[in-house]
């Protein structure tokens, strides 16, 4: 009975002395961690705030350079259609507004159509036919 006694007091003295600190530690670092956690929420919380804002911020940004690059790029179009246009009134052919102004075959085709000088004389000529040949009629 001394023995069992003896044995019952060396592990109450054993929980009083290591393992009563080691729970108390356990508790005081869950509670920490429990802390820890809540400012963490608070911090991603706000984080989340932050970057919703800069992505709105961001967007609004995008919007107003595809529209400003819309304008350059109608601007910078519209230039080439008229230094085209020029160019074509003075004789210049097909290929050459294709290389210098980056007009597709089809547009550079339509421009010596519509402003060329060939088309000019080729326009003069189907209208003097009609004329001739109504005068004989």
């Amino acid at each position: 009975m001394l023995g069992l006694a003896a044995a019952l007091a060396v592990l109450v003295i054993y929980d009083v002395v290591y393992v009563w600190p080691i729970h108390r530690r356990i508790v005081a670092l869950t509670e920490r961690c429990a802390g820890l956690e809540r400012s963490l929420g608070g911090v991603l919380d706000d984080l989340a705030a932050r970057v919703q804002a800069s992505a709105t911020q961001g967007r609004e940004h995008l919007d107003r350079l595809g529209e400003r690059l819309g304008q350059l790029e109608l601007t910078t179009d519209t230039r080439s259609y008229e230094q085209a246009i020029g160019c074509a009134e003075k004789g210049e052919e097909t290929s050459r507004l294709i290389s210098c102004f980056g007009l597709t075959e089809g547009e550079a085709d339509l421009v010596v159509l519509l402003h060329g000088e060939a088309s000019r004389r080729v326009a003069v000529d189907k209208f003097a036919r009609r004329l001739i040949d109504t005068a004989q009629v």
